[in-house]
């Protein structure tokens, strides 16, 4: 008698289940000819715009939400999240992005090859701030910033990496806290009261 699919789906799904069967899949998949033979399929023109018409789907897009909701994917994601490797490569990351963000503004807008205060010439990089030249809700209507995906909502780690994401575009600089808050005073109009 030969076997529905029903039963050889459910047989390849408790094969797939033991620890042989893993192991022996870890060791194939770690090679590096099916590593690159994976990278060369992915990376192919067709199986690209497979991918993204399948996951601009409603139905796809409604599936990926029950699943990354679903509390076992949720408590995966957090027990990663929290182990202390994953923890300090976060750190890392987002002390290397700001780093990154506040030397290029103070490059090209201050002359210096240190992040420093444009209007204080300020050095302590923990005093460093962002700062939105015409304003954070006034650059939600530049239409170039627009173009890009800028939103005012954007703060901290996401602005940064859109910042770098979007190749360090125009209308941002790099003030001290004290002068970005003064500055951001209205009865200031838009100036650090060292500029006065």
């Amino acid at each position: 008698m030969a076997q529905t699919d029903e039963e050889r789906k459910a047989k390849a799904k408790l094969r797939d289940q033991t620890p042989e069967y893993k192991a022996k899949k870890k060791e194939y998949n770690s090679k590096s000819e099916v590593k690159e033979r994976k990278l060369k399929r992915s990376q192919r023109p067709e199986i690209k715009s497979y991918q993204k018409e399948y996951y601009s789907r409603p139905e796809t897009k409604a599936k990926l939400k029950v699943y990354r909701n679903s509390p076992s994917i949720k408590a995966k994601a957090k027990e990663k999240r929290d182990r202390p490797e994953v923890k300090e490569k976060l750190k890392n990351e987002r002390i290397d992005t700001r780093l990154k963000v506040l030397q290029y503004y103070s490059k090209h807008l201050s002359n210096s090859d240190i992040p420093c205060c444009k209007c204080c010439k300020e050095l302590i990089i923990d005093f460093l701030a962002i700062d939105h030249i015409a304003g954070r809700t006034q650059m939600d209507s530049e239409p170039k910033l627009v173009k890009l995906g800028y939103s005012s909502k954007l703060e901290g780690s996401s602005l940064q990496k859109w910042i770098i994401k979007n190749n360090f575009p125009e209308g941002f600089q790099i003030l001290c806290q004290n002068c970005n808050f003064s500055k951001g005073k209205k009865k200031n109009n838009n100036k650090c009261v060292h500029e006065k």
